[in-house]
């Protein structure tokens, strides 16, 4: 594999232990520290929509726990 061409196509966190990027091959490789997850393009897509609707799922269950009464 050529790193070099991968690591111009990552997308890091503010954390550089995480990252995205997509091989020569077309798969996505989601980098969280020393663990990689390789996923199709369509595997990804669902992942990001998984994990989208499950932030705003949680994001407004935390935002109604928080909330006190008036």
């Amino acid at each position: 594999m050529d790193d070099l061409h991968e690591r111009e196509n990552e997308a890091l966190s503010a954390m550089a232990e995480w990252a995205v990027y997509q091989c020569v091959n077309g798969c996505v490789h989601l980098r969280l520290q020393h663990l990689t997850l390789t996923f199709s393009a369509g595997e990804f897509a669902q992942l990001v929509s998984l994990l989208g609707e499950a932030y705003v799922r949680l994001g407004v269950r935390a935002a109604v726990g928080t909330a006190g009464s008036h």
